[in-house]
């Protein structure tokens, strides 16, 4: 594998002299975050407290108030102009009878300040003033233990209440999980392990005793918060809106509602099928050998799993590297946390009976002036093994952060090599085939790569479109500031036509001693042709495309290109997942066309 550095690994004698002033600098960091979530919090809260638990209060107990007939007084509908928006309110004052006796009200609705989102205000103010100039009355509700507390609406607004819920999760959510690390952060610091000075695995409770837990357990949190976010924005916005879209014929709006909606379930899917999976396998362990995994060494481990064992059964192991790191993007004032693949081993695990079920075993040999495993910060290294079955009718993964340092130590137990498995060749070639089809020609090939290649995963991005796309067009609609829908809109809008171009394209090449030809064509349709004559190619090269994260599993897709003496490259083969797979079919078009790499 080819290897990405963006920090020199640490040194393994100076884990001692460091520890303190990294300490320091820890510490005066989570300050600075603390002090950076606290008005995130606050606005989540404040959202929370302020508007979002009176609103349901209120509206919970005007359920129970008693109908009455009142006349109104007066009723007026007020609008706020400003440079941005204009915003409404209604105000009115009417009289009614109880038991007899006539009392006053004047409030008009649950909530009573001026807003712009949706169409509520006018409608409630247009009619309230022609009831008001007609004489007519009108229906309010009576609290009957205090008939001073009345209400003519007592509709709750799910889309008002979804646009406050946005505050209280987004802000509130990231505020409050921002000091929630720093307080994990500060106790965690606080824990003091003469050993660990010069042995740094053993401060760390998850690694201490040599049974690492997957992250599982996480993945269902993760799932369960997304699923639970996503639908309490988007059941409220469609309740609201889906009405007035359907009497104004707004059929765009609609779908775009109704697939926001449905993202809404897949999530929802997502986390029930997490759960069952989490609860069907159990806790799942990971037994390293050596312990801690060795740079210069070997990274070996053992996982006993509850599950019958079948001659046959094949898990695919993958050893990652990774760099994580904050990147911020122009214009904006916040960071955003990714992942870097540094460096990555692929192989087989060996498969064995075991007392009640079975046990993987697998080693891979990490070569020396790798980075070391790293304490969690704004910057750091990390190492992952991520385990998946071979099977499709066994849906088991899992994934773990494991311990890696420079202590060039070997396995006691575990002999095969997880990279040398022959199973691995056909995995390589499945890949290969599953995007494109080789034809041997005299002098070279013919590859064609058809519609619709790794289908798969494109639709997600279509889905994850149309949802962006979706939720912008309703916060548009709803009077919401013009950023959401900008932003929003515009980046569905973008996943959409990629989605489609990458499930919607075709690829033709002929590649031989007389040269290149190329056809790219979009649903049948010409886009993009070369002809290239043979003295103008100058070798085969490999382009890495882009890297996708599925929770913790990364995967890297590549291109073969064909670069001219001019420097120009034209790629002949895309969606090739994995550096071994498009080492292969590299390889393989090197040696039947004589170009060289």
């Amino acid at each position: 594998m080819a290897n990405r550095r963006r920090n020199p690994p640490p040194e393994a004698g100076t884990t001692t002299t460091t520890a303190s002033s990294s300490k320091r600098s820890r510490s005066k960091g989570n300050w600075v975050l603390a002090l950076f979530a606290l008005p995130f919090a606050g606005v989540g809260i404040g959202t929370l407290l302020l508007a979002v638990l009176p609103t349901l209060y209120d509206w919970t107990r005007m359920q129970t108030w008693q109908p009455v007939d009142a006349t109104l007084v007066s009723a007026q509908l007020h609008t706020s102009r400003s440079k941005n928006s204009d915003t409404y309110s209604v105000t009115a004052s009417y009289r009614f009878q109880v038991a007899g006796q006539e009392a006053w009200g004047r409030r008009v609705a649950i909530n009573e300040s001026a807003d712009n989102l949706g169409d509520f205000q006018q409608q409630l103010g247009a009619r309230l003033e022609r009831a008001q100039r007609s004489g007519q009355t009108v229906r309010a509700w009576v609290n009957p233990s205090d008939v001073s507390d009345s209400v003519i609406d007592r509709s709750l607004r799910w889309g008002l209440l979804a646009f406050w819920m946005l505050f209280v999760l987004l802000f509130g959510g990231f505020g409050v999980g921002m000091l929630a690390y720093v307080w994990h952060a500060r106790k965690k610091a606080g824990v003091q392990h003469t050993e660990a000075e010069t042995r740094p695995w053993l401060a760390r409770p998850e690694w201490a005793q040599n049974q690492i837990r997957s992250h599982k357990r996480l993945e269902v949190w993760v799932a369960w918060g997304f699923a639970t976010v996503w639908n309490l924005l988007a059941w409220p916005m469609a309740i609201a809106g889906a009405p007035k879209m359907l009497r104004t014929e707004n059929y765009p709006a609609l779908g775009a509602t109704a697939l926001f909606v449905l993202v809404g379930l897949g999530l929802l899917v997502w986390a029930v099928r997490a759960t069952l999976d989490a609860r069907r396998y159990g806790e799942v362990r990971l037994h390293l050998d050596p312990f801690p995994g060795s740079i210069g060494g070997h990274v070996g481990a053992t996982m006993p799993l509850k599950m019958p064992y079948q001659a046959g059964m094949h898990f695919d192991v993958t050893l990652s590297c990774l760099l994580h790191y904050q990147t911020r993007s122009a214009g904006k004032s916040g960071s955003e946390s990714r992942e870097s693949v540094v460096w990555q081993a692929e192989g087989v695990a060996q498969v064995a009976p075991h007392a009640d079920g079975l046990v993987l075993s697998f080693r891979f040999s990490v070569p020396s002036g790798l980075p070391q495993s790293q304490e969690v910060d704004t910057e750091y290294h990390a190492w992952r093994v991520q385990i998946e079955s071979a099977d499709p009718a066994l849906p088991f993964a899992r994934s773990f952060d494991v311990p890696v340092y420079a202590t060039k130590e070997t396995s006691d137990r575990i002999a095969a090599d997880a990279a040398q498995h022959p199973r691995l060749q056909q995995m390589r070639d499945a890949l290969v085939d599953e995007v494109s089809d080789l034809e041997p020609i005299p002098g070279g090939v013919r590859l064609y790569q058809p519609y619709g290649r790794l289908w798969r995963h494109k639709l997600i991005w279509l889905g994850m479109g149309g949802a962006f796309l979706g939720f912008g067009v309703m916060a548009g609609r709803m009077g919401a500031p013009a950023l959401f829908p900008l932003v929003f809109g515009g980046l569905g809008g973008a996943m959409l036509v990629w989605g489609f171009y990458a499930l919607c394209n075709s690829l033709r090449v002929q590649l031989d001693r007389d040269g290149l030809h190329t056809q790219r064509r979009l649903l049948g349709l010409m886009l993009a042709w070369h002809r290239v004559p043979a003295r103008d190619i100058a070798r085969l090269a490999l382009k890495e495309s882009y890297s996708s994260q599925t929770g913790t599993r990364h995967v890297t897709f590549f291109r073969v290109q064909v670069v001219l003496k001019s420097g120009k490259a034209i790629t002949v083969a895309d969606s090739l997942r994995g550096r071994e797979a498009a080492e292969q079919l590299l390889a393989s078009l090197a040696s039947s066309t004589g170009y060289k790499r």
